[in-house]
């Protein structure tokens, strides 16, 4: 049931700052309201079962954020917007993205946002180490090596340390926190099924002819496939963008992600070029000169670390390693409006001998959470596909054939060797079985499938293999390069038709929206 918790949610420095309404004074919806420069944010906790299927365990909390449409009624549909991941904060995004779901929405709907099982403000939380920061640090030491395969021992290394991570969090479960595992994305699915019907019942609406509205980006498209599959009369509207492939996704399987990785990077060699010297500082006389620097850049790295002493500006010693150039180059590839001509300016530095940008890069690009690492290892905990050495070998080898520029650090970015040591007690309606996210028929309102022509994260293939598994569906693109279309600013051509979605008009799936947003041409939004 929903109920007024007018609460400060604890991990989210912004909420901390709004003065929130009291318990009595909640809204006839038992939403806490705030006014901030961007409009009404409103707080709510959901509290929903642990097990669905027995609902004797007990409950948990789920924190939503809502944003009201100045022009929402109390008929409006809410359109959740589902974080990425796994691991991400809905609450935190929806705070730090407010004018954007303005701007994509309009103002006739109010946007919600919510952090998922396990994540920040909602429960049930692990803390893998229960507290111990020293054994976490170890843990990470021992782990956290660099690139996969960098020397002889890395592979090995890495895959034999991950059995610590497993057994840690197994025994922090056994010993304190008994529903730890109990956030897998299917009880994440019928979580909002829950909200849902919740929502319509405060709105006088029959709670079992309402219908999710949802944005879903990154990993939140998992959760958006797998509750159309599961609850295929009960899409409203329902828009993906950057597509994983789920069924890849439920065996653990990252195999597909690094695709268009290294067109993203001939990209930024080719606009780097087109856009001239006084716009990318790594600029040369042609795109194949940018592309040959970079690789030589590689190659330097990768045979000769460089030490930075900090004597003179009396800062920590640090060793520049190849692992560090590779974070660079993956930590662009998300959003390139943005980052490439940060990067351009970083191997600027690098070329001409100053490697301080890149000092600890590897270290603050590669940060596990907790949350990742078990709502990830709970959805695969019976079809992972990494249980062997032999099987993370052939991962590693396949994703460093497929992408020179981040093949070999991926692994240790995704991290998912570290699930073959979970072993999660989970009931069956807990998991995706098989694992099939697919339907034989269309869903009550078709899904839009949205991607990048180039995402290097999440390829364009995931996105159109996806729409294939549900009947109706389309899929719309956008003419740009970097993970996920929301976060390249999504041109006026996307916004017409995502708006023209949620109000009733289903576009073509022969639709490319032009370019609007160009790296080193056009300012981050």
């Amino acid at each position: 049931m929903i109920g007024p918790v007018c609460v400060v949610m604890r991990h989210s420095q912004i909420i901390r700052e709004i003065a929130w309404t009291t318990e009595e004074e909640a809204d006839s919806r038992n939403w806490c309201l705030a006014q901030s420069p961007i409009g009404w944010f409103a707080q709510v906790e959901l509290q929903v079962p642990l097990d669905h299927s027995d609902k004797s365990i007990g409950t948990t909390s789920i924190a939503f954020l809502k944003l009201s449409g100045a022009n929402a009624t109390a008929k409006s549909p809410s359109i959740v917007l589902i974080p990425g991941g796994p691991g991400n904060s809905g609450v935190d995004l929806l705070l730090s993205s407010a004018a954007m779901a303005k701007q994509m929405f309009g103002e006739e709907y109010n946007v919600v946002s919510f952090d998922p099982r396990g994540v920040n403000n909602s429960g049930p939380s692990l803390d893998c180490f229960s507290g111990n920061s020293e054994a976490r640090s170890a843990f990470q030491r021992l782990h956290n090596t660099g690139i996969t395969n960098a020397s002889t021992t890395s592979l090995e290394e890495q895959y034999y340390s991950s059995s610590i991570y497993g057994e840690w969090c197994n025994h922090a479960v056994k010993t304190k926190s008994p529903h730890g595992y109990y956030v897998t994305t299917p009880a994440v699915a019928r979580d909002l099924l829950t909200f849902v019907e919740a929502e319509g019942r405060l709105a006088g609406q029959k709670p079992s002819s309402t219908k999710l509205w949802a944005y879903g980006v990154s990993y939140g498209t998992v959760i958006g496939a797998t509750f159309a599959s599961m609850f295929p009369d009960r899409v409203g509207r329902m828009v993906l963008d950057g597509i994983v492939d789920a069924e890849l996704y439920y065996r653990n399987a990252y195999t597909a992600n690094v695709n268009q990785a290294d067109e993203a990077m001939d990209k930024f060699s080719t606009l780097c070029h087109s856009a001239g010297s006084s716009k990318c500082s790594f600029w040369g006389p042609s795109p194949k000169n940018i592309t040959a620097r970079l690789d030589n850049l590689i190659h330097q790295l990768r045979n000769h670390p460089i030490p930075i002493s900090g004597a003179q500006t009396k800062s920590l010693p640090a060793m520049v390693t190849y692992s560090d150039l590779k974070a660079l180059l993956l930590t662009a590839m998300y959003t390139p409006v943005a980052m490439f001509p940060v990067m351009a300016e970083v191997l600027h530095q690098v070329e001409n001998g100053n490697f301080t940008a890149l000092a600890g890069m590897f270290a603050s690009t590669i940060i596990p959470t907790d949350a990742n690492h078990v709502i990830q290892c709970s959805d695969a905990s019976r079809t992972n596909s990494i249980t062997t050495i032999q099987e993370f070998k052939s991962y590693v080898e396949y994703t460093t054939r497929k992408s020179k520029y981040i093949g070999d650090i991926y692994p240790i970015y995704v991290d998912s060797v570290v699930c073959r040591s979970f072993r999660p007690q989970l009931l069956d309606k807990m998991l995706v079985h098989g694992p099939k996210i697919r339907l034989d028929k269309p869903t009550s309102y078709p899904i839009l499938f949205t991607s990048n022509t180039i995402d290097p994260i999440t390829p364009l293939r995931s996105a159109q293999e996806s729409s294939s598994r549900f009947p109706g569906s389309v899929l719309l693109l956008q003419e740009a390069v970097g993970h996920t279309v929301v976060n390249q600013g999504a041109s006026i051509c996307y916004v017409e038709h995502i708006r023209a979605y949620y109000e009733g008009v289903v576009p073509s799936s022969k639709i490319t929206c032009p370019k609007q947003y160009t790296p080193f041409l056009d300012s981050p939004f």
